[in-house]
């Protein structure tokens, strides 16, 4: 069961879902209990706080894997330079 209180958990649902090209309104209100737009506004949130985390990391596996996930989901992606 997702929790709609944490914000790992819609990181992790954004994620399952990216590869099909994110979630159906229906799937979120069914997922959180939240309309789409909480959703994003949430997802949103959660994503620049990782990258903000990310981009103070160095190059370890963490850093990478976490990059790697993370940054499909990011509107403003890290360019090179950025690191």
């Amino acid at each position: 069961m997702w929790n709609s209180l944490c914000d790992n958990d819609i990181l992790d649902f954004a994620l399952l879902w990216e590869p099909l090209g994110g979630p159906a309104p229906r799937d979120v209100t069914a997922a959180f209990a939240i309309d789409i737009n909480e959703y994003e506004r949430r997802l949103a949130a959660a994503v620049g706080f990782q990258v903000s985390q990310l981009r103070k990391g160095g190059a370890s596996r963490e850093f990478v894997y976490g990059l790697s996930a993370i940054s499909a989901l990011d509107r403003n992606p890290l360019r090179v330079g950025d690191i």
